[in-house]
């Protein structure tokens, strides 16, 4: 589907893939972390302050509020998990799925050890990170319930944990940063000079990157619960973040930073070198037009299909299954567009393969 970029000419030279690099990881990488961090550690005081007043509803609220500003920024983020991050395994131990909910009730009720982040840390990734956290203080039946959760017979082993877990979250997206930024291990060096066209470049790994966060957004967000995998019976189950309803959000959050990434747009909105700009300067077209600007549109199309979904998608693969089916339909055609037209006019290598036969 994809020609190596020993196939094609090269379409920009290294000055067009630094200044795209450079401005991708010191405008939009950086600060992705550094957005995930802040809200880590709001949630971690949003925790102390509920569990310090367990039948406050309010605090639960608030607590419930920080944990979607952290699962929505580390979505933002999640499209940048190469390098160390990759190499070190960070990444299962922020967002791992699926979880297993026998084996947190069981970590927080029998602990082999004191509940701290020494104990999380020594877990596997089913059973902590951020859905880890969303199961434990959201329920489908209500506030009600998480509360009583709290309040009963091992709540204080329950409390622990869900401090534990915030600490360890923390600790996660530190280290992270910490990794990626000048005064720590100054991976985003590493990622700017390695500006050529190769598997182990940034600009064909940022490539595939892309590539794979859309497949994931058509084939698990959207195709898993609307049936796709199950002779078209829906699975409202398979849904990211069932128990907060949060699934749209974070979807939107997984896209909008491939679209940020590929317009080279900032978190702030500010416009740089992107995708698109090493696309124009090839000359790369889709027919009589720009196919950078191809790609935007079918962004946008797809931010429109998504926006008509009004129920949460666990009960929109039922309810509106046909708005949920359009949208899966735009995110194919945009996964096309960047695996097939992006990449061989790029002249980088795919290395991602859907074999999904869809």
């Amino acid at each position: 589907m994809a020609c190596s970029s020993k196939d094609n000419p090269d379409p920009a030279d290294s000055t067009d893939r630094v200044a795209m690099l450079t401005n991708v990881g010191n405008n939009i990488i950086i600060p992705s972390f550094e957005a995930f961090l802040a809200n880590s550690k709001t949630l971690t005081v949003a925790a102390d302050a509920y569990t310090a007043d367990v039948q406050s509803e309010q605090k639960l609220s608030a607590l419930q509020a920080a944990w979607l500003n952290t699962a929505k920024a580390w979505k933002m983020a999640s499209l940048f998990t190469q390098g160390p991050i990759e190499n070190d395994f960070l990444s299962s131990g922020i967002y791992f799925t699926p979880t297993n909910y026998t084996s947190i009730e069981k970590a927080i009720s029998q602990p082999t050890a004191p509940i701290n982040n020494a104990y999380i840390e020594g877990l596997g990734a089913n059973v902590k990170g951020i859905p880890t956290i969303e199961y434990i203080i959201f329920n489908s039946s209500g506030n009600a319930a998480v509360i009583s959760g709290f309040s009963g017979a091992g709540a204080t082993n329950r409390i622990a944990y869900l401090k534990a877990l915030c600490v360890n979250l923390e600790t996660q997206s530190t280290t992270i940063l910490s990794k990626w930024k000048a005064d720590g291990d100054n991976y985003l060096k590493t990622f700017i000079t390695a500006d050529g066209r190769d598997i182990n470049s940034s600009f064909g790994m940022l490539s595939n990157k892309m590539i794979d966060l859309i497949y994931t957004i058509k084939d698990e967000r959207l195709g898993a619960p609307l049936g796709k995998r199950n002779s078209g019976t829906p699975q409202p189950g398979l849904v990211d973040a069932p128990f907060s309803n949060a699934s749209m959000v974070l979807m939107k959050a997984e896209l909008q930073s491939i679209e940020n990434t590929f317009n080279g747009t900032s978190l702030s909105g500010a416009s740089g070198a992107g995708f698109d700009d090493i696309l124009d300067n090839a000359g790369a077209k889709s027919g009589s037009e720009l196919l950078s600007t191809r790609i935007k549109n079918q962004f946008a199309l797809v931010h429109t299909k998504l926006d008509l979904i009004t129920s949460p998608l666990s009960t929109a693969v039922t309810s509106q299954t046909s708005l949920v089916s359009a949208a899966y339909d735009e995110v194919k055609k945009l996964q096309v567009m960047m695996e097939v037209d992006m990449i061989n006019n790029l002249g980088v290598l795919l290395t991602f393969s859907d074999n999904d036969g869809d």
